[in-house]
């Protein structure tokens, strides 16, 4: 999966659980986007410079198990403020599938080599040209890719974000302000505020 493609899920479903679940206020989506792409941020340079040509794979280090559980750990009973981060990076793994790259996932347990790229001819003497025969190959790819921008065209439609005033502030603060706000129902309180008063 793309990086776009990352964030724009991943910023769905934070603005999806601030409002359904109630967590994660002070969350900043900018911080978000580093975290939710950061296993390839971590990843695709050691690629560039080493790995790819060796194992044939820029799926690495960050895309294993033990990093995930390591970040799972440090969240959940180190870094309780970081959690929002936390489940960014980690749905990473979630979204591009990791259990289908046993070699990587399960990395070292299954030997000291990544998973290589070798479905349907996607694997490539260089990095670039894999990405470029895995998307031209693989028309099933692009499925999640569209739903990629469908996720972010209904997060920039659910904040307004298509107003300049809205995208400015969201770009300054990472936080990307109320939601569009649905049918109201008595006794219930607006959709999207996020501000609930208890008491008084």
């Amino acid at each position: 999966m793309l990086p776009p493609s990352h964030i724009a899920y991943t910023w769905a479903a934070l603005s999806l659980a601030q409002e359904k679940l109630d967590v994660f206020p002070d969350a900043d989506y900018r911080l978000v986007a580093l975290a939710a792409t950061g296993p390839d941020l971590l990843d695709k340079p050691l690629a560039w410079a080493y790995f790819y040509r060796r194992y044939k794979s820029a799926v690495l280090f960050a895309h294993t198990l033990l990093i995930n559980l390591a970040v799972l750990f440090l969240v959940w009973k180190r870094f309780p403020r970081w959690r929002a981060y936390g489940l960014a990076f980690l749905g990473h793994g979630l979204l591009d599938r990791l259990w289908f790259f046993p070699d990587t996932f399960l990395w070292p347990f299954r030997g000291w080599h990544f998973h290589v790229w070798g479905k349907r001819g996607s694997e490539q003497p260089e990095i670039g040209k894999a990405y470029w025969y895995a998307f031209t190959r693989r028309p099933e790819l692009w499925r999640w890719e569209l739903g990629g921008m469908l996720a972010l065209l209904w997060f920039v439609w659910r904040h307004r974000l298509y107003r300049w005033e809205n995208l400015w502030r969201f770009l300054l603060t990472g936080r990307p302000g109320p939601v569009r706000p649905g049918p109201h129902r008595p006794g219930q309180n607006q959709p999207g505020s996020n501000q609930l008063h208890k008491g008084g």
